[in-house]
């Protein structure tokens, strides 16, 4: 994968900096931070600027175990403290090993038989965190395109909870195979006894449920139609889903906790108080070209 054009938060900081290039073991300590996941591979070897480590696993304490091919790591120094990590890795997928016993048997049986390629750069700054450039992509066809903002976050998964979202887009190419085991074990959750198409019917419905209870300010004038286009493709349909989100004061963790403890979490009084001042753009476009 070419190196993807940096973009973000790091012209923001305050002056001129001179960044230098951050070592592999620093990449790796920040990966790791970011993640949760530590990060096992034989040595890392210098490649046009990257640090490269074939064969790496990727293991996380309650999480699933990865395997990657080739990862590979860049990120620039200003200061002495990190203001860039960029990651690309090729051939991931999940770690064989008795742990995997234990993962839930939608993800397991969703992802055994594929691959994925992962990349993004993320920059941080004085007002927060940008991802730019981020993307997975599944062997089966599936493709996920992702850049967001994140006021008051920094290079570490606990920073990560006190962000705050003010920007996301995001790029979803659905190859409809993978909805359909997800929405399944969704809908068998919400209604006892519900298998197979009503158990999937059960996840649309609350879907639909949802979108019906979004505030009328968050989607332009045909958004909720384009949403019920998505969801009258679930799971199945093939296309591509494009959101963009935007919210000034951001939303967070406390935000999201707030309206989950409320007695309807999915009830347009607290969908209204989430969602106060943002804006979504949807497009839906359904088929997918080769």
């Amino acid at each position: 994968m070419p190196m993807l054009r940096k973009i973000g938060l790091l012209g923001l900081l305050a002056g001129p900096v001179a960044a230098e290039p951050a070592g592999c073991p620093e990449l790796a300590a920040a990966l790791e931070g970011l993640t949760g996941y530590q990060v096992t591979a034989p040595p890392a070897g210098p490649e046009g600027g990257w640090c490269v480590f074939d064969r790496a696993v990727l293991k996380a304490e309650g999480g699933p175990d990865f395997a990657a091919e080739r990862l590979r790591l860049r990120g620039e120094l200003a200061d002495g403290a990190l203001v860039e990590l960029a990651v690309e890795a090729d051939g991931v997928r999940l770690a064989p090993g008795l742990g995997q016993r234990d993962l839930d048997p939608v993800l397991r049986e969703t992802l055994r038989f594929q691959t994925a390629a992962v990349a993004f750069v993320v920059t941080v700054g004085p007002e927060g965190l940008g991802l730019r450039g981020g993307v997975v992509r599944l062997s089966g066809g599936t493709e996920l395109k992702v850049e967001a903002d994140l006021a008051g976050a920094g290079l570490s998964a606990g920073s990560l909870l006190l962000g705050r979202l003010t920007w996301a887009r995001l790029d979803w190419r659905n190859d409809g195979k993978l909805l359909r085991p997800v929405t399944e074990r969704w809908g068998e959750s919400l209604v006892d006894g519900a298998l197979g198409g009503k158990a999937v019917d059960a996840a649309r419905l609350a879907l639909q449920h949802m979108v019906l209870n979004l505030p009328t300010s968050l989607l332009p004038e045909d958004g909720k139609d384009r949403l019920d286009d998505v969801l009258d493709a679930v799971p199945q349909g093939r296309g591509r889903v494009f959101l963009e989100f935007r919210l000034a004061e951001g939303i967070g963790a406390a935000q999201v906790a707030v309206a989950m403890l409320s007695g309807d979490p999915l009830g347009p009084e607290a969908l209204a108080r989430l969602f106060a001042g943002a804006e979504l753009a949807v497009d839906w476009q359904p088929g997918l070209v080769p």
